[in-house]
């Protein structure tokens, strides 16, 4: 997999891109038209994200791409009892694929389970076909068990072992005479993911820190054996996907009305009613897909095709590392190389570049947004705030440093000794901005805030006539509101305050004046306040007090 370059999202979601040999070495006619099995895939990859796409379109063209017909495993014939019961029977612990009957009338339906033969009621004095049996039916790592009844069975297929993966056929065109083509596979999976987390060791007699930033990943995909990916991007933000739950047919095998059922479910349309007994294909969840192989296949039309020049001893040269970062449209992309994502074995490694001697401080920290309501006069509010004992430095690190657990360690005089302090939460902070990490409440150090409301009101024209009736004027009353925060010390030395609040509404003044503004945009289209993150910074002194006013205006429709 040096080739490939997967880019992985917090949701456990991943579009992963690998290069494909269309066809073997030999050099192929211009204009003529072949096929070859390119993969492995998955056993799930969202309806839509499945292509292939040429690296030089000028020597091929993709025509089309196929599910790959799978091969037929012959089940154990039954000594006497030729029933659906008696070749369950005798293939006990073998892997099935069993086709059944449920419901009646026109809610009747077959329902297709895959799973391992572990029970048979033996035949004893019921008939034939009204025998019980019971397959272990395994869901990622839960393993149940599914009770039938054998009369309710119409088809029973054996299946391979292990089966996770799937592989596509591609029809292809040359355009001009060469060799085999290369091309990129790619798709939008699930099942692979990756967590991140901080670490700050803190040297208290220097007020310095080091900060760390860990990845860990985590793989359920079979492709992923250890071979270091040569490109891996972490993704922090959650990107939408409308059809995250759909299987892509060409993984599924699903058949063609249960196809068009649940996509009109995933699409909130209309579907047609379910009126066949035994509607074709599978469930996408239980489908029958192609056995697995220990190594990645990068196409061929027979025999062992063409795979990836690796042996098994081989132990790849490249270093694991952190390749850089850089924003995509909305995304930022933390880029790593070399990444060796193994199969059911998480890998930790770091993913921003280790920044020491960073100054801190030691403050208090004041969140207006988590307040708790304590007394109320019409539309003015009092409300107590909770204060938190913090530290505050700057992320240096040149790039964004995602929401993630932090755990903060006490730097021992020994050398390499730490002390683990507290674990907390980093917020989302964007280079060279204050980050404040929470580490206890405050025991001592009070806050009230009161907010006032203003009994005038002013109107204000925010759109103009669109015709000489005077139609499509609109107006807005500004509420205005007073807000005032009053923090007691009582301790014999002076503290440092950093306050944060959301304001939605348009400030108009302050005291202290505001030290950091970061617009938010608006919760829907035509909000008429937007919001505004605020940071002030307030000294208070010993055994005293500080206060910090502000005056703002809400807009609403008159």
């Amino acid at each position: 997999m040096s080739g490939s370059s997967v880019i992985l999202f917090k949701t456990g979601y991943s579009f992963i891109s690998q290069p494909v040999q269309l066809g073997q070495g030999e050099e192929g006619k211009e204009g003529a038209v072949e096929e070859c099995r390119i993969g492995p895939l998955p056993a799930f990859a969202v309806h839509g994200t499945v292509a292939v796409q040429a690296w030089n379109t000028d020597q091929v063209e993709v025509l089309s791409l196929g599910r790959r017909k799978k091969e037929d495993l012959e089940l154990s014939l039954p000594t006497e009892d030729m029933s659906m019961a008696g070749f369950l029977e005798a293939n006990m612990g073998t892997m099935v694929s069993v086709d059944v009957e449920e419901g009646q009338g026109m809610r009747a339906s077959t329902r297709c389970y895959q799973g391992r033969v572990k029970w048979v009621k033996a035949m004893g004095d019921v008939g034939t076909e009204a025998r019980l049996a019971m397959l272990e039916i395994k869901k990622g790592q839960v393993k149940k068990d599914k009770l039938f009844n054998c009369s309710n069975i119409v088809n029973i297929e054996k299946i391979a072992e292990d089966e996770e993966e799937v592989s596509l056929v591609a029809r292809y065109r040359r355009t001009a005479t060469s060799k085999a083509p290369m091309a990129t596979l790619s798709y939008l999976t699930r099942g692979l993911a990756w967590a991140p987390s901080y670490s700050l060791l803190i040297n208290k007699e220097e007020m310095t820190l080091r900060l760390d930033g860990h990845a860990t990943f985590l793989c359920d995909l079979p492709q992923f054996d250890g071979e270091p990916v040569g490109c891996v991007s972490l993704v922090a933000e959650r990107p939408k996907v409308h059809l995250e739950q759909l299987c892509d047919p060409l993984v599924s095998g699903m058949g063609a009305m249960d196809f068009i059922r649940q996509l009109g479910a995933e699409t909130g349309q209309q579907v047609p009613q379910r009126h066949e007994l035994k509607p074709p294909g599978a469930q996408y969840e239980q489908h029958s897909r192609s056995k697995k192989s220990s190594n990645v296949m990068l196409g061929g039309c027979s025999g062992r095709g063409y795979e990836m020049e690796m042996e098994e001893s081989y132990i790849s040269q490249s270093v694991e590392g952190i390749k850089g970062g850089e924003s995509v449209e909305d995304f930022f992309h933390y880029q790593l190389q070399s990444v060796p994502l193994n199969h059911k074995q998480p890998v930790k490694m770091p993913f921003i570049k280790q920044c020491g001697d960073i100054k801190y401080e030691d403050i208090y920290f004041i969140d207006l947004d988590n307040s708790v309501r304590i007394a109320s006069s019409g539309e003015d509010v009092e409300s107590s705030v909770e204060v938190k004992h913090a530290m505050s430095f700057k992320n240096s690190s040149g790039q964004p440093l995602t929401s993630a657990p932090v755990s903060i360690l006490a730097r021992e005089k020994e050398e390499g000794q730490s002390k683990f302090m507290v674990q907390g939460m980093m917020k989302f902070t964007g280079p060279g901005k204050p980050v404040i990490v929470e580490i206890t409440r405050s025991k001592d150090v009070q806050a009230n805030y009161v907010v006032e409301t203003g009994s005038d009101r002013k109107t204000e024209l925010i759109s103009k006539a669109v015709s000489w009736t005077g139609a499509g004027k609109k107006y807005v009353d500004i509420i205005s509101k007073k807000g005032k925060l009053t923090i007691k010390n009582p301790r014999k030395t002076q503290i440092n305050c950093k306050i944060e609040h959301a304001l939605q509404g348009h400030l108009e003044k302050s005291n202290p004046v505001v030290k950091e503004v970061t617009e938010r945009q608006s919760g829907y289209h035509g909000e008429l306040s937007h919001i505004s993150k605020l940071l002030w910074e307030l000294s208070v002194p010993a055994e005293g007090t500080a206060e910090l006013s502000i005056e703002y205006g809400i807009k609403v429709w008159k």
